[in-house]
């Protein structure tokens, strides 16, 4: 299993704020669904380092998993 580096705070929190903006829910509710996915945001950051690319990967892939939009 390869290393992954930490994702920071801010990171999370940027990440958080898009998803919360998207969905149209709460800052919170966005986290919690962040840190149900961890191993996707983990894969995600590991791949893109940007928040905005990690943004359009997981916004799509937590559509498809939950159907939201």
């Amino acid at each position: 299993m390869q290393d992954r580096e930490m994702v920071s705070e801010k990171k999370l929190a940027k990440l958080a704020k898009h998803v919360a903006k998207a969905f149209g829910i709460e800052k919170q509710e966005a986290l919690e669904i962040i840190y149900e996915e961890w191993e996707l945001v983990e894969e995600l950051f590991a791949a893109h380092k940007k928040v905005k690319a990690v943004k359009e990967h997981f916004l799509t892939e937590v559509n498809y998993l939950y159907r939201i939009a």
